[in-house]
C-alpha cells in the first residue's frame, strides 16, 4: 500500500510539475478566475463583508495552476471565506520572475504567494517590496542511501556534525535544505573556512545537481553520500531510488521561513482595508484546515477541496495536506525572516542580490499591520476562541 501511495505521488507531483516550494520556476501563462463557494458549516467568526470598502476591495491573488501549497488560499476561497469578509479574490495564474514584475509595476497581481528566495533577490536589485504573510514554513530534508542513515545522526545533536562535514553531498543549486544545514554547521563549530572549502566546486565535496531527480539518484548510485531535496521529494523518491531521511531541515532550525505572502507598498497603501479583510478570511481557512488535523469530517471536505481545485490525485493531495509533507503557517515571521536572510546570505545565495544583505535591514522589507489587525479582529469578534488567541501570542514573539 505504501509504495501504491508513493507511486502516485510521484506521478502526480511529475506530472503537475507543481509539487513546488519556495523557489518555483516562471509559469509563463496567465490568467485569472473567480471561484467562491459556499460558507463552510460550522465556521467560527465568520465576517459581516464590511472590512473591505470602495473601489479597492479586488486583489488579484497568485494562484500558480495545481499548487497546493497555497492550501489555505484555495480553501478561504473555495469556502467563501475571502466574500464574507467583503474582499474579491481573483486568481492569477502567475509566479516567480513574471510575478514579481508585476507586482512591481502596473501589472495585473497583488500579491505573490509562493516563493522567497527570489523576493529577496528582486529586493537586491531594487524592488519595492513588501512581505506581508507567511504561506508555509520548514519543507526540507536531508537524506542518504537506505541503510547508511544512521552513520549521520546524533541524538544529541541531531545530525552527526562531523560525518556531515566530511560526507560527500549533493544538492540542486538553491536548496533551502542546505542553506538551513549550513548555518546549522557554522553555528555548531563548523567553520566560515572549512565550509568555503566544502561548497569549492573544483576541490570540494559538494556536488550541483540539475534537478531534485538526478539528486536522488546520485545518491542511488554512490556518487553522494548525503544529499539535501524538499522533503516531498525525499519521500516520493523513498522506495524508487532507495532513500532514507536523516533528519528534517525543520529539526535543525524549526518553523525557518519559506513561502511568505508578498506585494508592493504601493499596492499595499492603495487597499490596506482589503488586504486586511483578505488576511481575516485566510485565517479562517487556516483554522478550518487546522481542525482537520482532529477531525475526519473536515478533513475529508479539506482534502475534497483541494483536490478538485487542483486536479490531483485524492491520496497525494490527503498525504501533502496531512501527512508530514509540508507546514503550513500564516504568520509573517518576521524573526525567521531575518534568521533566513542571515543564513542566505552566508551560504553565497545572495553574493549576486545587489546589496549587501549582511548589512541590509531587510525589516523595511516587511509590514505585518495588515495581519496582525486581522488576528486582533478575529479575536475581538470571539475572544474565547483559544485558536486565534494563540495565533496573536505566536505572532507578538515571532515579529517584536
Amino acid at each position: 500500500m505504501r509504495k501504491k501511495l508513493f507511486t502516485i505521488l510521484l506521478t502526480a507531483a511529475l506530472a503537475a510539475g507543481a509539487v513546488a516550494g519556495c523557489s518555483t520556476p516562471a509559469t509563463p501563462s496567465s490568467g485569472s478566475s473567480s471561484a467562491a463557494g459556499s460558507s463552510a458549516a460550522g465556521s467560527s467568526a465568520a465576517g459581516s463583508g464590511a472590512a473591505a470598502s470602495g473601489d479597492n476591495k479586488t486583489l488579484a491573488v497568485a494562484f500558480p495552476t495545481g499548487n497546493i501549497r497555497i492550501a489555505i488560499n484555495i480553501l478561504a476561497q473555495q469556502l467563501g471565506f475571502f466574500k464574507e469578509e467583503g474582499v474579491k479574490v481573483e486568481e492569477v495564474n502567475l509566479q516567480g520572475p513574471d510575478a514579481l514584475t508585476a507586482i512591481n509595476g502596473d501589472g495585473n497581481l497583488d500579491i505573490l504567494t509562493v516563493g522567497f528566495v527570489p523576493d529577496l533577490q528582486a529586493i537586491g536589485s531594487g524592488y519595492d517590496l513588501k512581505v506581508v504573510a507567511g504561506t508555509a514554513v520548514e519543507g526540507g530534508a536531508i537524506i542518504a542511501k537506505k541503510g547508511n542513515a544512521d552513520k549521520f545522526k546524533d541524538a544529541s545533536k541531531k545530525i552527526n556534525i562531523e560525518e556531515i562535514k566530511k560526507a560527500s553531498k549533493g544538492l540542486q543549486r538553491n536548496e533551502a535544505a542546505w542553506v538551513i544545514t549550513r548555518q546549522y554547521l557554522l553555528d555548531n563549530g563548523v567553520s566560515a573556512d572549512d565550509l568555503k572549502k566544502i561548497e569549492d566546486e573544483s576541490t570540494g565535496s559538494l556536488k550541483y545537481y540539475q534537478d531534485q531527480t538526478a539528486v536522488a539518484q546520485a545518491v542511488q548510485k554512490g556518487e553522494v553520500e548525503v544529499a539535501f531535496l524538499p522533503h516531498e521529494y525525499a519521500l516520493l523518491y523513498a522506495d524508487s531510488y532507495g532513500l532514507e531521511i536523516i533528519a528534517k531541515a525543520g529539526e535543525l532550525q524549526p518553523n525557518y521561513v519559506c513561502c511568505r505572502e508578498v506585494t508592493s507598498t504601493k499596492r499595499l497603501s492603495e487597499k490596506k482595508d482589503a488586504f486586511t479583510a483578505y488576511e481575516i478570511a485566510r485565517l479562517r481557512a487556516f483554522e478550518y484546515y487546522k481542525k482537520g488535523e482532529t477531525d475526519k469530517e473536515t478533513r475529508d471536505k479539506v482534502v475534497d477541496i483541494v483536490t478538485k481545485w487542483s486536479g490531483k490525485e485524492k491520496d497525494y493531495v490527503d498525504t501533502y495536506l496531512y501527512g508530514g509533507v509540508t507546514k503550513y503557517d500564516t504568520d509573517p515571521n518576521t524573526t525567521g525572516i531575518v534568521k533566513y536572510v542571515q543564513a542566505a546570505y552566508n551560504s553565497g545565495l545572495l553574493s549576486k542580490a545587489g546589496v549587501d544583505f549582511s548589512k541590509y535591514d531587510i525589516k523595511q522589507n516587511i509590514d505585518t499591520d495588515s495581519y496582525k489587525t486581522a488576528l486582533e479582529t478575529l479575536v475581538k469578534r470571539d475572544s474565547s476562541n483559544k485558536f486565534f488567541a494563540g495565533l496573536l501570542d505566536q505572532y507578538k514573539k515571532d515579529n517584536a
